[in-house]
């Protein structure tokens, strides 16, 4: 066969391929998963209303939890632990004056005066730490994803969009305030952990 023949042959295979990415070959091996594709309606429609259903005046959840027989039985009843090796996530109701805005750090932060009479610390973004908002929400699980990076980047994209709701807020010293959020525990916690927003709002 001529040198002509298989260059022509070589031209007709090759014309029906094409060069991907290796984010397309990532993808054709591992689909995305629907829950990231859906994250925007998940969060406003399905996180943030749930945290918000759930969450209990701070005062009353830390004499709840100090009262509790045991940790455990405490998480049950007023928590969510999506597995046994994860801590638990309390949803948590605060209402108060903020007394102070840390605005210069990326991991923001604001300190409010709850009615209770504790401070308690939000965070603001744009870098919010944790997964307490992924693991409170009790319509996906780490089962329904196909590895820890991909839940790692759910966790993530959630933090963006509480984020993002906090940028839109702009809190400032001397507002009042009502935030519904979260926080995670491996034991009844001695002071109340920092706070991680679902909904902010000033009232």
């Amino acid at each position: 066969m001529s040198m002509r023949v298989w260059l022509a042959m070589a031209a007709l295979l090759l014309g029906g391929c094409r060069i991907v990415s290796q984010q397309e070959l990532a993808d054709l091996k591992n689909p995305p998963n629907p829950n990231m594709a859906n994250i925007n309606a998940t969060w406003s429609q399905k996180i943030v209303p749930q945290v918000q259903q759930e969450a209990r005046p701070l005062g009353e959840l830390m004499k709840n939890l100090a009262d509790a027989k045991d940790f455990d039985s405490a998480c049950q009843q007023y928590g969510h632990r999506s597995q046994a090796e994860n801590p638990c996530v309390f949803a948590v109701k605060i209402s108060g004056s903020v007394t102070a805005v840390n605005a210069t750090s990326r991991s923001g932060k604001m300190t409010v005066q709850d009615q209770s009479g504790q401070r308690v610390v939000v965070q603001t973004g744009p870098i919010i730490r944790g997964t307490a908002l992924r693991d409170v929400y009790k319509g996906a699980s780490y089962q329904d994803f196909n590895d820890q990076v991909l839940f790692g980047d759910y966790g993530k994209a959630i933090n963006t969009l509480a984020a993002s709701d906090m940028k839109k807020l702009q809190p400032k010293s001397g507002d009042n305030v009502e935030v519904d959020g979260v926080f995670s525990s491996w034991d009844v916690p001695k002071s109340v952990p920092d706070i991680t927003p679902a909904r902010v709002v000033r009232q």
